[in-house]
């Protein structure tokens, strides 16, 4: 066991980056409510429907904000990966951390996914292709995550809070006014800022993710109604099997109660399940949102040998959907997407990389978010959400193998930061002030 002290910043270029992607950081989280504005100012002053029926495509899925105001988040990553690759060159040692364990199976998908873009442009149109790798590139997020561990997220909380109260307070308009979209069997949902509602339930997670971890029940119980205003299934059942995972140690050393507790869990889960339309506020719905999911896996698997290497590039996009291509395939699952755009190889690099992710962060919310959604949707067309998730995922895998650079000589070393105690007791996910423990 060799104890290191921790690692800290001397260059002065490296602190100049890290300025410069905190501004970008904080940036795009306040412009982050133009990406669907058009679509929300028309489902609120009731043209959607209309705009949505012209265009044949459903109201939830309407392109109505222009390409400009879309491409924001393209802006923000390349200028992410320019700031990335520029601190690689200045600092070559922070690079390392790209080819340690958690890295690997990324590194895979990445390389796979460049390969089989080539091959499918020669039978595919260039556009779809182009469709495909942009769902993916937002992934490069985890390595500029990673690079700039030592961002502060309290620098970013007061911008998160500002736009939850900004969404908070138009998904009560919404709601109070009737103003959302049918989805199924005639039921509105009021998605605030975000006009698909799996992103507005991602939202509302990631902002009780921030609730827990800078102690503000308001804002927890805040997340919460937002969460159920935008009656998104998945994030409910993310939101509870948080909660069930956190609250495990309170029995856990109670032999007897500890059964007890897990039969109470299966039992209302069983409960939950069979009475899914009414627990939702869906109806019919949500099965029906279930049932379809589940045909989309079961097709998938029904015909696995043509799907060994995919079927294109681009071919399970939601772009590639609504611009009319006659063999676009909806997955409404990331590892299914993956699956028809590059093939098994690639997919299964992904599951390896999602699950390996666990161990990483110390506040499960923002894994379970993570592996729920890509479970239930394809997690990269949740923007503009998915992308701050992933940065901060990478953060905290940064911080478990950056903290010292000695920690990254060898591929196989664990670094494993002491635990530290927040003021209410719980272990924070990073500690600056820690020595670091690893293996060599």
């Amino acid at each position: 066991m060799t104890i290191v002290a921790p690692y800290k910043e001397k260059s002065t270029i490296n602190l100049f980056l890290m300025k410069i992607f905190t501004a970008l950081f904080i940036g795009f989280v306040v412009t982050s409510p133009l990406n669907n504005s058009y679509e929300i100012a028309a489902m609120m002053n009731g043209t959607l429907a209309a705009s949505a029926l012209a265009l044949g495509v459903p109201a939830w899925t309407a392109p109505l904000t222009p390409v400009y105001i879309k491409a924001l988040k393209d802006v923000f990553f390349l200028f992410s990966a320019m700031l990335v690759v520029a601190g690689c060159v200045k600092s070559p040692k922070r690079a390392r951390i790209f080819l340690t364990t958690p890295f690997i199976p990324l590194n895979l998908f990445a390389i796979i996914v460049i390969l089989s873009a080539f091959y499918s442009l020669t039978f595919m149109p260039t556009e779809i292709v182009l469709m495909g790798i942009r769902g993916y590139w937002s992934l490069g997020l985890i390595y500029a995550g990673a690079f700039f561990y030592t961002f502060d997220e309290r620098k970013l909380y007061p911008f998160i809070a500002a736009v939850f109260c900004f969404h908070f307070v138009l998904q009560i308009i919404q709601f109070a006014t009737d103003m959302g979209f049918a989805v199924f069997f005639q039921h509105y949902r009021s998605p605030g800022l975000f006009i698909i509602a799996s992103t507005a339930g991602a939202f509302a997670l990631l902002v009780h993710y921030f609730a827990i971890r800078f102690h503000s029940i308001p804002l927890k119980i805040a997340s919460i109604l937002s969460l159920w205003m935008s009656n998104s299934t998945s994030g409910l059942f993310i939101l509870i099997a948080y909660y069930i995972y956190a609250y495990r140690k309170t029995f856990r050393p109670k032999i007897l109660f500890y059964p007890i507790y897990c039969i109470t869990v299966l039992i209302a889960g069983y409960i939950m399940i069979a009475n899914l339309g009414a627990v939702t506020g869906r109806g019919g719905g949500a099965a029906y949102s279930g049932l379809t999911r589940l045909a989309l896996i079961y097709g998938a698997f029904s015909h696995l040998t043509s799907l060994i290497f995919g079927q294109g590039m681009g071919i399970a996009t939601s772009q590639a959907y609504q611009s009319g291509y006659s063999n676009a395939v909806i997955a409404d699952n990331t590892y299914l997407g993956i699956l028809y755009n590059a093939g098994i190889v690639p997919a299964l690099a992904m599951m390896v990389f999602v699950i390996g992710s666990f161990r990483y962060v110390a506040n499960r919310l923002l894994y379970m978010l993570f592996l729920g959604y890509s479970m239930t949707t394809v997690i990269f067309e949740l923007n503009p959400i998915i992308q701050i998730v992933l940065i901060l995922l990478g953060m905290h895998i940064g911080r478990q193998y950056a903290t010292h650079p000695a920690a990254l000589k060898s591929r196989t070393s664990k670094p494993r930061p002491v635990p530290c105690n927040k003021p209410d007791g719980t272990p924070a996910s990073f500690c600056p002030g820690n020595v670091v423990m690893h293996r060599g």
